[in-house]
């Protein structure tokens, strides 16, 4: 955030500032976590259905906070802005803050990939650009207008992520971020208790195409079934579209692809092609999904006016994003792949395409796959038969939901060497993983973050070496 007087951030929000002003006193930061929180932040106070930071205020102050911004009275003397709503009041220095930026803006969503669309993103237009980018999973209401605040006059693009769980969240972000260039990676079955079927989060994702300013670029996936639909959305706007054919503005050949385990790493080879022009990228990553998030991101990076070969170094250059398919050492030497950060069907079956190219025994840690609605029963019962169809030699399930795989699984199974057990929480499946660990095989670590699966990844891996092998 740009530098400026406690009272002109008042205006900004239409607080009433209050408090032991000092003198002079400018303010270029903003926290809403005391936990993280630093010396000269302007801590602000948000509200939600099972919290009140303005309890935290006391707390802020002792930390260093310069001032803060609440809806509630304070017993101290820390200059504060009072405020009828906070989150408001974030959202409105957010848009002011976006409103001096006269630099592109990425904004990325999709049902998956989109941390990585991210990352690869940020690799690529680093090399030349001051960049800010969306940092951990703050996505949100919260997290894009923290994210936005945190513009400064050194930034040359912003890259965005947005995530959405309801219809008109995509919007609501867009309206504060306004971006220059939207991706909108893929759609699959997450956070259908919100969207309620497929069609709903297709057309919830597709209000980052209409958040586009009319002479915006959209990044489109041309393998998704609702590709027309979208590509009508855009209008007059610029469109690139990515995919497996030269039907594409940007493609891939699936023939060309060279994927697997080398010294220990993933490595994924193919040829990128766009227009007359082709180059040969190598991704420190597995799978073909992957190579579609690199299409996204070298897609919105042409669009910034990024040269082929500067797309190309900036993805070799990206490694995997922690608990999103990462290669880890093993306690007997096996591998370890945490992709434990989020799931769902659609990221399921990317991972289990990737373990398909390895060619070694796999064992799965699963936990429930969150927000599926009514239809989460019977996804989980699909997963116990996709499951049984592949060469997954043992599964162990934790979370009610897994209940339904594991039993799916073992009706459809008859062979005594491949068996799926249900434990009833976390720590007694690590413990009989742990028992049974041998060498030479492969264990896919996969739930939903509200799993914490994190814990049993830390107890199978050799934590001296982050890094696989």
């Amino acid at each position: 955030m740009r530098a400026v007087s406690l009272q002109q951030l008042a205006d900004t929000v239409g607080g009433k500032l209050q408090g032991a002003i000092q003198k002079g006193l400018r303010v270029s930061s903003v926290s809403s976590d005391t936990r993280s929180l630093k010396k000269g932040d302007v801590f602000i106070a948000l509200q939600g259905a099972n919290f009140d930071a303005n309890s935290f205020v006391e707390q802020a102050h002792e930390k260093g906070a310069a001032a803060a911004i609440v809806s509630a009275d304070i017993s101290n003397d820390l200059p504060h802005i009072k405020v009828n709503d906070t989150l408001q009041a974030l959202t409105v220095l957010a848009k002011a803050e976006r409103d001096k930026a006269t630099i592109p803006v990425v904004a990325i969503t999709g049902s998956n990939g989109k941390t990585s669309v991210k990352e690869m993103l940020a690799s690529i237009v680093a090399q030349h650009n001051v960049v800010l980018a969306t940092e951990g999973n703050l996505n949100n209401h919260i997290g894009v207008p923290l994210t936005l605040l945190k513009l400064n006059e050194r930034h040359q693009v912003a890259i965005i992520e947005m995530g959405a769980s309801h219809k008109g969240e995509i919007q609501y972000l867009c309206a504060i971020a306004r971006p220059t260039t939207s991706i909108l990676n893929n759609v699959g079955e997450a956070h259908l208790e919100g969207f309620g079927d497929l069609q709903g989060v297709a057309s919830a994702k597709a209000e980052i195409i209409t958040g586009l300013s009319a002479n915006g670029t959209a990044v489109l996936n041309r393998e998704e079934p609702w590709f027309d639909q979208w590509l009508g959305l855009a209008g007059d706007r610029n469109v690139i579209s990515f995919g497996w054919s030269s039907a594409a503005n940007i493609w891939a050949e699936k023939h060309s692809i060279e994927s697997g385990l080398l010294d220990g790493q993933f490595k994924t080879r193919f040829v990128m092609h766009y227009q007359q022009q082709s180059v040969t990228v190598e991704l420190n990553l597995l799978g073909e999904h992957n190579i579609l998030n690199a299409l996204a991101a070298a897609s919105a990076a042409l669009s910034l006016g990024v040269s082929l070969d500067d797309i190309r170094t900036g993805l070799a250059k990206q490694t995997a994003v922690k608990g999103r398919m990462q290669a880890l050492k093993g306690l007997v030497a096996e591998l370890v792949i945490n992709d434990c950060y989020n799931a769902n069907p659609k990221s399921f079956e990317a991972a289990m395409a990737c373990l398909s190219t390895l060619k070694q025994e796999t064992w799965l840690v699963l936990g429930d796959f969150a927000e599926l609605g009514e239809e989460s029963q019977n996804i989980h019962r699909q997963l116990g038969e996709k499951v049984a169809k592949s060469a997954v030699r043992r599964v162990y399930a934790v979370g009610e939901m897994m209940r339904n795989m594991v039993e799916q699984f073992n009706q459809l199974v008859n062979s005594d060497g491949r068996q799926a057990q249900h434990f009833p929480n976390k720590q007694t499946l690590a413990e009989a993983l742990c028992n049974d660990l041998t060498r030479n095989v492969v264990v896919l670590v996969k739930g939903s973050r509200s799993q914490g699966l994190d814990s049993v990844v830390e107890q199978i891996i050799i934590k001296e070496t982050l890094a696989c092998c």
